[in-house]
Formats: structure tokens, C-alpha cells, sequence
């Protein structure tokens, strides 16, 4: 059924379209303990990569952070569950609105504000810029397909979204700036998912914002972009 939204209008035919929570089938199969092990086994992981050094240990820890995603996320939920297909209604079309004039609006206000765009002469690479994209949807995915379901399964929406975006922020750390940013981006992201359903036109904001920051701000400041151990070690 379509649903008004306070964020985006709603035309006559009620293009915007909210969803509603996931089929109760969804988690039918597992208990609350399976669902908060399986939240606990994926975020040590995920933190233990962001902070171990690089060595053959570190990709053995990456691979086993991959393949618990994936083999939690895939094996009970269909595309459509997990936010793979594209929003009903002009909802996609939205969020891309939204997210292209903030992704417009950062080098803007860095340019009148009397700094150079690009930030930095010789980063990021334009053969960086489809590697990021990807990158962006994968942590999409992580963020909203495994942690954001489950936890609304658990906790309901409401402290899903917060407990979400928290989990999301966390894991940029020790890079302020960027850590800022996640918050409010990942407050944005929750909510739209929470709403409408469908991480894809969220990936692809994610990587117009990304690749914005990364050209409006210098290397003093964003430190590559970079979270955990290797905010320490880059030169």
C-alpha cells in the first residue's frame, strides 16, 4: 500500500511507496541466539580486520569475514528480502535526487569556501573511482542487508536504525572526520532502507558521497579515507 512520507511527496497515483517489515518467514528457522551470534561472529570480524596489520593472517581473517556474510545472508532470504531489487514507485528516484545535489553540494561549498577541487593532486585515482563503487554497495549489503534486518528482527525498526547506524560509525573509527560523516550518512541510509526496501540506489549515494568527500577534502583531513590500524600507518 502506499504511504505518505514526511521525506518525499507523494503524487496522486501514490508512486512513493513504503514497504512494510519483512514477511515473518524471513528468520523462521533461527532463534534470537542464532541471529545475535551470528551479529557478534560478523562484527568481531569485521573489527578485527580493521585492526590487524596486513599479512597472510590478515586475508585469512578477510576471507572469513566474507564468507560469513554471505553464507548468513544468502542461504534464508531472497533478493527481494535482502533489498537486491529496485525500490516500487519513483521511491529509487528519490533517493538518487537527494543523494546527487549533497554529493553536488560538498565540492560547492568547498570551492566558495576558498579550497581547491581536487583536494589532492594524486589521489584518488580515476581507475580507484569503479573499485569504490563497488566497495560501496558491498557495504550497503553489510550495513542494511545482514545487520539492519536482523536487528529489526530482534529489536524492532526503531532501535534497529539506531543500533545500525552505530554499528556503521563504530567501524570508521579512529578517523574522525570520516566518522562524523558516516553518522549522518548512515542515519540516512537506515531510514531510506528502513522505508523503501532496496539497498541499490543506496549504494550507489553512498558512492557519489564518497567520491565527493574524497575530492573535496585534503589528505590532512580525511587521511585517505582511511579506518582502523591503517589510519596509523599511512604515509
Amino acid at each position: 500500500m502506499a504511504v505518505g512520507s514526511k521525506s518525499f511527496p507523494e503524487d496522486n497515483t501514490g508512486s512513493i511507496v513504503v514497504a512494510t517489515r519483512p514477511p515473518a518467514n524471513v528468520f523462521r528457522n533461527s532463534t534470537r541466539l542464532t541471529l545475535w551470534a551470528e551479529l557478534w561472529t560478523v562484527f568481531f570480524l569485521l573489527e578485527t580486520v580493521m585492526w590487524t596489520p596486513r599479512s597472510r593472517g590478515h586475508g585469512i581473517l578477510i576471507a572469513a569475514l566474507v564468507v560469513s556474510v554471505l553464507w548468513f545472508t544468502l542461504r534464508r532470504s531472497s533478493a527481494k528480502e535482502l533489498g537486491l531489487t529496485w525500490p516500487e514507485g519513483s521511491s529509487g528516484w528519490w533517493i538518487l535526487a537527494v543523494g546527487s545535489v549533497a554529493a553536488v553540494a560538498i565540492p560547492t561549498v568547498a570551492i566558495l569556501s576558498g579550497y581547491p577541487v581536487p583536494a589532492n593532486p594524486d589521489w584518488p585515482k580515476l581507475q580507484n573511482i569503479w573499485p569504490y563503487v563497488i566497495w560501496a554497495v558491498c557495504q550497503q549489503v553489510l550495513l542494511l542487508s545482514f545487520f539492519f534486518l536482523r536487528l529489526e528482527w530482534l529489536m524492532g525498526s526503531r532501535w534497529a536504525l539506531a543500533v545500525s547506524t552505530l554499528v556503521f560509525t563504530v567501524a570508521h573509527l579512529p578517523n574522525m572526520a570520516l566518522t562524523a560523516m558516516t553518522l549522518v550518512g548512515a542515519l540516512f541510509f537506515t531510514e531510506m532502507f528502513r522505508r523503501y526496501r532496496s539497498i541499490l540506489p543506496l549504494g550507489i549515494v553512498h558512492a557519489m558521497l564518497g567520491i565527493a568527500i574524497a575530492y573535496s577534502f585534503s589528505n590532512s583531513v580525511m587521511h585517505h579515507m582511511r579506518v582502523g590500524l591503517s589510519f596509523w600507518q599511512l604515509r
